[in-house]
């Protein structure tokens, strides 16, 4: 009885991978005509480098939709939709990519840019700090967003 038990463990471990092989031309596999998350991402990260903002968003939420906590893919669809002129889009993109990543150098820039271009300079305050925290103050997203708030308040001050 023990050697038949044997054999029959033997027998389902080798068989249970071959439950899912399929013939090839089958027609069952969808993975073979849709394109995989990496590509498709590294498609819109190349939209978004073009400049070719809506393409790059409609690309990222093909992403989004397979994994919906991919905080680069979130981080991206917050810069495109800034782009787009979409702020109250991309500060929530921004902050969702926040929410999974909290050390995630390009969202807590873009979100300080984002703060910075509607005004409001303790929201990007608080985004410069962030950024300090992460990186210190010589990382290229630290300097950055500093240059692009130490203009803002010092066009405020000159208009003020």
């Amino acid at each position: 009885m023990k050697r038949f038990l044997t054999l029959a463990a033997a027998l389902l471990l080798i068989a249970a991978p071959l439950g899912n092989v399929q013939a090839a031309g089958s027609g069952n596999d969808s993975s073979a005509s849709k394109p995989s998350v990496d590509d498709t991402y590294r498609k819109a990260v190349r939209a978004v480098d073009a400049k070719k903002y809506r393409k790059a968003i409609n690309l990222l939420n093909d992403v989004i939709d397979q994994q919906p906590r991919h905080p680069d893919a979130l981080n991206y669809l917050g810069y495109s939709h800034r782009k787009s002129g979409d702020y109250a889009r991309a500060v929530t993109y921004y902050q969702k990519a926040i929410s999974l990543d909290a050390d995630h150098r390009g969202a807590n820039e873009y979100l300080g840019q984002a703060y910075v271009e509607l005004g409001n300079i303790p929201a990007a305050e608080k985004q410069l700090a962030a950024l300090k925290r992460i990186c210190g103050t010589d990382c290229s997203e630290y300097l950055s967003l500093k240059k692009s708030l130490d203009a803002a308040v010092a066009k405020r001050a000159k208009q003020g």
